[in-house]
């Protein structure tokens, strides 16, 4: 799933609720819930280097949607904590990908691999990017419609 719509999916924890605790738990259940849905995404191994701009666009463009939605409230804690937790998932994947884990297992304990390889099996990906794109937009739009009608 994108990570636009991890971030905008994550944002109404970080309205809602106080605990950051709570919402980084939170924010990851939903981002891991989010990557059994049938989605698109971007795939790196498409490109003949590594595509960052596209990268940095998707993940860019959230927190600028994020910050255009809540307006100042993008600084405080509860929001950040349910975009990074939103993301995190994700981010520790890359990380643990681009370390090797991915290609060479035993450079890490089974406890390091184990949620690694739980969090690629739940995913429900497609190529094709209008079916793969729907769920999220649904998604996308229902958070938008809660953080809108927001307490604050």
């Amino acid at each position: 799933m994108l990570s636009l719509a991890h971030t905008l999916i994550s944002l109404p924890l970080g309205i809602y609720l106080e605990n950051p605790w709570l919402i980084l738990l939170g924010a990851i259940v939903v981002h891991l819930l989010c990557d059994m849905l049938l989605h698109w995404n971007i795939y790196p191994n498409d490109y003949p280097r590594f595509p960052y701009g596209l990268v940095a666009l998707d993940v860019g463009g959230g927190v600028v949607l994020a910050a255009l939605l809540v307006g100042p409230e993008i600084f405080s804690l509860p929001v950040l904590v349910a975009i990074a937790g939103g993301n995190l998932p994700d981010v520790l994947h890359s990380l643990w990908v681009i370390a090797g884990g991915e290609k060479n297992p035993r450079r890490f304990p089974r406890t390091v691999n184990h949620p690694f390889w739980l969090h690629h099996r739940i995913q429900h990906e497609t190529r094709d990017v209008a079916r793969g794109l729907a769920s999220q937009i649904i998604l996308v739009t229902l958070a938008i419609l809660v953080t809108l009608v927001s307490p604050g």
